[in-house]
């Protein structure tokens, strides 16, 4: 048996795919829909940077010369040292990184542009060069350094 799905259907299932992403994160994602990679990607092929969206109002704290963007369960999604003149941004990766070399299968120099076009156009943070962070245990800021 066939199923012909009309456009707007699909469209109406790739919103719902994005926002499970946003609530749930894509790896949580991609469990329910039991590891089908396709799934997400399909809902972001046409404009991948568009994952990014959901991390457009973050807040920057600072710590030890650190400037740290949270997500809203105060873990870092990327952090740079203002001082530092090689101006990295590390990038956290299994919250962001990961999404785009998994799923949509860019490289490292694509996503290093994608992400520093957002970063820009986001918060404004220009010169700085994207560079993955595997940071292997969640950190939260408030356990590590007495940030709230």
């Amino acid at each position: 048996m066939k199923f012909i799905i009309t456009e707007e259907q699909n469209e109406k299932f790739n919103q719902k795919v994005k926002s499970m992403v946003n609530k749930y994160g894509f790896e949580e994602t991609l469990v329910l829909f039991d590891n089908n990679i396709d799934v997400i990607k399909r809902a972001y092929q046409d404009n991948p940077e568009s994952f990014l969206y959901q991390y457009n109002n973050l807040s920057p704290i600072e710590k030890d010369n650190e400037i740290y963007y949270l997500d809203k369960d105060r873990l870092p999604l990327f952090t740079y040292d203002p001082n530092e003149k090689n101006w990295y941004v590390y990038i956290n990766y299994h919250k962001i990184w990961n999404f785009f070399t998994e799923v949509i299968g860019l490289n490292y120099n694509q996503i290093q542009s994608i992400i520093k076009k957002w970063l820009s156009q986001t918060y404004n943070l220009t010169g700085l060069t994207p560079h993955l962070n595997k940071w292997y245990v969640p950190i939260k800021l408030e356990e590590t350094y007495n940030v709230k």
